[in-house]
């Protein structure tokens, strides 16, 4: 989570959604139209990401088979029992694998009540970042108890990746960039797929604790399926709160702060949380796009020309990264998780 807020409206209940404020986009046009398809896609996601950050997606090309596949393998990890949970835990050197529920004493609004799975890009043994040792290219921490989890946890990353790719050309078209203005950051991408699980909050809690405190993603986009529980929330630009709730076949979409820090602000990376008072468990898999480790993202020049200035600083993405894993709690360094 990139930047977090704590404002008094963070208290207010979410209103129903309304699909013209968060709005359905079929991209089977963009992935089997003519120019005129793609761009009136491209127009149309475009307005979204200025307006309120959010949109979902229909006719994307992911089977369903395949998304039914990342929940099945989700909810069997999360309902193995804790100590083998723990036996895949991430760790301060580690940063894939499992993330435990981490609540506080009490529950407050800056309590983190969830779990969390990461998986990342499977890389050979010999390739040279991940010979260097480096955090970011440390294998992926398969649970033994589990034999299918790997298989389609990497299935499900590739089809997500080629999606992000595409979503990326449709991003680049509706702000008026050429298509493969982003491709070259993304040679070998810090790209991390989560595994997320949401417990029911107390009947009794304050109205002010969430499961994930209001926040923004960090990279240009994410791509989230949700389960069939719901609980994701959406800050409008007047501060009052959305549900976004799931439906069914479609991801959810959102802006993060690399394309909004990119556009120089014409993209909203936008406020969003997670309340779970469905009284009952909510599963969800985001796929975040990030891009290469050694990439800097600033405004781009044809925005700053057009602008006057740049609204942003740079970043370098690996810097970037590092200072949100840090503020994670994790698992003593050497737990003995296989890789």
């Amino acid at each position: 989570m990139s930047r977090s807020e704590k404002g008094l409206d963070d208290v207010l209940v979410a209103k129903a959604v309304e699909i013209s404020e968060i709005p359905v986009i079929d991209f089977s046009p963009f992935l089997q139209g003519n120019a005129a398809d793609r761009q009136a896609v491209a127009a149309a996601l475009a307005e979204a990401c200025e307006r309120i950050g959010f949109f979902y997606l229909v006719g994307h090309g992911v089977p369903e088979s395949l998304r039914s596949a990342i929940f099945e393998q989700s909810a069997a990890f999360f309902h193995l029992p804790l100590e083998r949970r723990r036996q895949a835990a991430a760790t301060p050197d580690w940063y894939r694998g499992w993330i435990a529920s981490q609540p506080g004493e009490t529950l407050s609004r800056d309590s983190r009540v969830f779990e969390q799975y990461r998986i990342q890009a499977d890389l050979p043994a010999d390739d040279p970042d991940v010979a260097s040792g480096s955090v970011f290219y440390k294998p992926n921490r398969w649970p033994a108890d589990l034999p299918d989890f790997g298989t389609v946890c990497n299935r499900y990353y590739r089809a997500m990746l080629e999606l992000s790719r595409q979503l990326l050309h449709a991003f680049a078209l509706g702000i008026g960039l050429p298509e493969d203005r982003f491709d070259a950051y993304f040679d070998k991408p810090l790209c991390q797929l989560s595994m997320m699980y949401y417990p029911s909050l107390p009947g009794d809690a304050d109205p002010e604790v969430t499961n994930t405190v209001s926040h923004t993603d960090e990279g240009p986009l994410t791509i989230l399926a949700q389960g069939e529980v719901s609980g994701l929330e959406v800050k409008r630009r007047d501060g009052t709160w959305i549900a976004a709730p799931p439906i069914p076949g479609a991801y959810t979409i959102n802006v993060g702060d690399m394309m909004m820090w990119w556009s120089n602000g014409r993209y909203l990376s936008n406020y969003h949380r997670v309340r779970n008072k469905s009284r009952t468990e909510r599963f969800s898999v985001p796929f975040f796009l990030n891009p290469d480790h050694d990439a800097t993202i600033a405004p781009l020049p044809e925005f700053v020309r057009e602008d006057g200035g740049a609204h942003y600083p740079p970043v370098h993405v690996a810097t970037h990264l590092s200072r949100f894993y840090a503020t994670f709690k994790y698992e003593p360094s050497g737990t003995d998780a296989p890789a």
